[in-house]
């Protein structure tokens, strides 16, 4: 992933619903940039990954729920499931190139220090692999599994442990990865059935919760919702056009004419949709005060249009704090 430091959102793939609160709301998608939950110092750049498994869980037999009865499959490894993590979760961060190096480890501390070694001090990691990001996968288990081939149907509950730390940081960060996977339908038949399908959904959930920890770590492009009005006023449908070819500037120039309309209704609208068109050009202070214009063009009764008018300054509020977080994040390609 290529970082810039004066870009945090751009507008992507445009989708009209009917899902908002009122038949004139409409809703865009567009990609923002989420911060990571730690801000490395800039010189952090030699990452090592390993699939630590503190608790053995290969000692605990993969089981699950057919029809109400318990069954155990042998075949399941948490073993290679984890590995399917940490191997996910290094693919994951060597494409993104955030940082220099990432090196996988997976298993070796089993054999990679002295036998009679259990804990390893940070000291022994630094002079080994010359990290200054260390991760290690500790725990990982698949609770309340249940498979129905009869439905095509599998869901199940993953509990992961991970264990993060940093060069000269004596402290380590735990960080409990939980989360509900469900694989139904064509979704659950696109996987290889002759080396077992329900095998290949769990490598395939592994590799699903390694991605998602990277995504926690560093910054990273996600797909949002912004909501606008609609209107049936033609220079107002012209704005709209525009704003959905992507061009805001030219559909702010109609909104911002139309906030001096005589009828309230468009330039609470108009009002709201320059809100719209300030946050994509990155100018937050700017879109809250037109939500406030927007929030007071209405006679006081109106709740519904003021309810998203706060909600969207109470976004915005966030977004400044995440894009200040990420002025510490971005690194330069």
């Amino acid at each position: 992933m290529i970082f810039a430091r004066n870009i945090f959102l751009f507008l992507a793939i445009l989708v009209l619903t009917s899902c908002a609160i009122t038949d004139q709301v409409r809703v865009v998608q567009v990609e923002v940039m989420k911060p990571g939950v730690f801000i490395f110092p800039e010189d952090f750049n030699r990452v090592a990954i390993f699939n630590r498994d503190l608790f053995q869980s290969d000692t605990c037999l993969f089981s699950y729920y057919d029809d109400n009865t318990i069954k155990v499959d042998t075949t399941i490894s948490y073993k290679s499931l984890s590995n399917h993590c940490v191997d996910a979760l290094t693919g994951f961060l060597k494409e993104e190139k955030y940082f220099a190096e990432v090196k996988n480890y997976k298993d070796s501390l089993n054999y990679f220090w002295r036998k009679d070694s259990v804990l390893h001090s940070s000291e022994e990691l630094l002079n080994k692999t010359q990290a200054d990001i260390f991760i290690f996968l500790d725990f990982l288990t698949f609770n309340n599994t249940m498979i129905s081939r009869s439905i095509d149907y599998v869901s199940t509950t993953p509990y992961l442990v991970w264990n993060i730390g940093l060069k000269n940081d004596t402290a380590s960060y735990i960080y409990n990865q939980i989360d509900t996977l469900v694989y139904e339908g064509d979704e659950f038949n696109s996987f290889n059935s002759r080396r077992g399908r329900h095998r290949s959904i769990l490598e395939n959930a592994s590799e699903y919760l390694g991605k998602s920890l990277g995504l926690k770590l560093i910054p990273n492009w996600i797909s949002v919702e912004r909501m606008y009005y609609k209107s049936s006023n033609p220079d107002m449908l012209k704005a709209e056009k525009y704003a959905l070819q992507n061009e805001w500037m030219k559909a702010a120039e109609i909104w911002n004419r139309e906030t001096k309309n005589k009828n309230p209704k468009i330039v609470a609208k108009a009002c709201f949709n320059m809100a719209v068109a300030a946050e994509m050009e990155g100018k937050h202070d700017v879109s809250i005060d037109w939500l406030v214009k927007s929030y007071s063009a209405l006679p006081a009764n109106n709740s519904e249009h003021k309810a998203n008018c706060q909600r969207y300054i109470n976004v915005l509020a966030i977004r400044k704090k995440e894009i200040e977080r990420l002025g510490k994040q971005i690194r330069e390609e």
